[in-house]
């Protein structure tokens, strides 16, 4: 054990399972242990780089965060002159990601599924044995070796300037991204003279000489005055003590990535109204009401959960919203469930519930003609998420797969007390819907079955619940 090189790791990841298993992967190794940190989002990574130079590796998911891609955190990662070797890792395959993500500055690439200590021991040593041939051939300054970093590692634009603003240095990525043909014409300019308004720049210099760094979305003015929208990170870099600081500015374009995503989520969104309006002429138990009810449950425990310590950077508006919509479809595949099931006056036989618990699986294959081009579109793959998972119970005494806890994905633990509370006081074919302080009472006995931190939202604050019920019971 004291033989072992110890290597301060950094872990990218939103699944805490597989900071486990790494975490235990970094202690069987031969040669090698690793001391595994674990961060989630961008702005915490880096915080945490900045503050912890003694890092000498990053795992990084591909899929880590609703908000920002792997790939785009490896290119902020780059963009900032972060030369810290990083092993891309993933739930499945594919050749071109890895591609990809080795041009933007990847060391290594690796599938979680097929993992052990010794095939992680193996790519560690490979790429701790790369990076350092890599400094041992570099002869140049600080300085110089960020800006190469910048052209060569970085597929977004990439601007270096004074602190007030003035561009210094910028990439060809960022030249053609703004829509001018040499950087000539860029260098001298003030930041503002790029951004609509010109004012935000002051906004974002403001948090910069507080937080040292900036992360968000601005809207960018090209050279023929037509405006992209810009995911981008502002840092403040000092390369020496007795010189002044200057910024270094990494931009992603996600004009075309917004613009699709504003037509597809308003798409899909007709899609679910449609669904909710014509549940009942099809003879579907799901109601106009439900639906709409399940959705204004759902909007509300995500917006409780966005207040908590540990989910309040995970939670935005978007998510709320998109969580709210999502769970629109959560029954969907009960459309493939016969009538004489679902209306069926009495308690279901055995057999029966085998039928009705198949509507999860049976409702995914529905949207797969929508969800089959998901990508990393946080809407589509929460409706997926809560569709197939909305019946799993914290305790594992759920379906169609039996996942428990932190297994189940959050999307999913919010429906499944949402659609609980109101199955319960609901009007059933079977029975009359119990009131709304018995299905308090028994929701409090079935504790177990529900994420602990949603149960209490609701035990907290059952009274709203029992507002929104109210509030949509004219929709049946």
């Amino acid at each position: 054990m004291s033989g072992k090189r110890i290597i301060q790791t950094l872990m990218i990841e939103d699944d805490p399972f597989f900071v486990v298993v790494f975490s235990d992967f970094g202690k069987k190794m031969q040669d090698i242990e690793l001391n595994i940190h674990h961060a989630v989002s961008l702005d915490e990574s880096l915080s945490f780089l900045d503050q912890h130079p003694e890092i000498g590796l990053i795992f990084l998911d591909y899929r880590v965060h609703h908000e920002i891609t792997g790939l785009e955190i490896l290119q902020h990662i780059r963009a900032k002159g972060i030369n810290v070797p990083v092993i891309v890792v993933t739930a499945s395959g594919s050749e071109e990601i890895a591609v990809t993500m080795m041009k933007a500055g990847a060391s290594d690439y690796l599938v979680k599924g097929t993992i052990s200590p010794e095939a992680l021991e193996m790519s560690i040593k490979d790429v701790l044995e790369h990076h350092q041939m890599f400094n041992q051939a570099i002869g140049k300054g600080e300085e110089s070796i960020l800006k190469d970093l910048a052209v060569k590692r970085s597929l977004n634009g990439v601007c270096i300037m004074h602190a007030k603003g003035f561009i210094t240095y910028v990439n060809p990525s960022f030249v053609t991204m703004y829509g001018y043909d040499a950087d000539n014409e860029i260098l001298g300019l003030n930041m503002k003279e790029l951004l609509s308004p010109p004012e935000k720049f002051d906004e974002v210099l403001g948090i910069l000489h507080d937080k040292k760094t900036w992360l968000g979305e601005l809207i960018g003015l090209k050279k023929d005055n037509t405006k992209i929208s810009l995911q981008t990170l502002f840092s403040l870099i000092y390369y020496e003590p007795a010189k002044t600081p200057e910024i270094m500015a990494s931009f992603i374009d996600i004009t075309k990535l917004k613009d699709a995503d504003k037509k597809r989520e308003s798409l899909y969104r007709g899609i679910m109204e449609v669904f909710a309006l014509k549940a009942e002429e099809v003879g579907n138990v799901e109601t106009a009401g439900h639906i709409r009810r399940i959705a204004d449950y759902a909007r509300f425990i995500a917006e409780e959960l966005s207040k908590t310590e540990l989910l309040k950077d995970y939670i935005d508006e978007k998510y709320v919203s998109d969580v709210s919509y999502a769970s629109m479809l959560h029954d969907v595949g009960k459309w493939r469930t016969p009538n004489e099931i679902l209306l069926k006056p009495s308690q279901l036989t055995d057999a029966e519930w085998v039928v009705i618990k198949q509507h999860p699986k049976l409702g995914v294959e529905m949207l797969m003609p929508l969800l089959k081009d998901k990508g990393s579109n946080q809407y589509l793959r929460l409706v997926e998420s809560i569709v197939l998972y909305h019946h799993e119970r914290w305790d594992g005494s759920g379906y169609p797969d039996g996942l428990k806890g932190e297994e189940i994905p959050l999307s999913a633990r919010i429906v499944s007390l949402a659609d609980s509370y109101d199955a319960l006081v609901s009007d059933r074919s079977y029975r009359k819907g119990y009131s709304h302080e018995e299905a308090v009472e028994i929701i409090k006995k079935e504790k177990g079955k529900f994420d602990p931190r949603i149960w209490q939202i609701f035990i907290d604050k059952q009274l709203e619940f029992k507002r929104l019920k109210d509030k949509n019971s004219a929709i049946s």
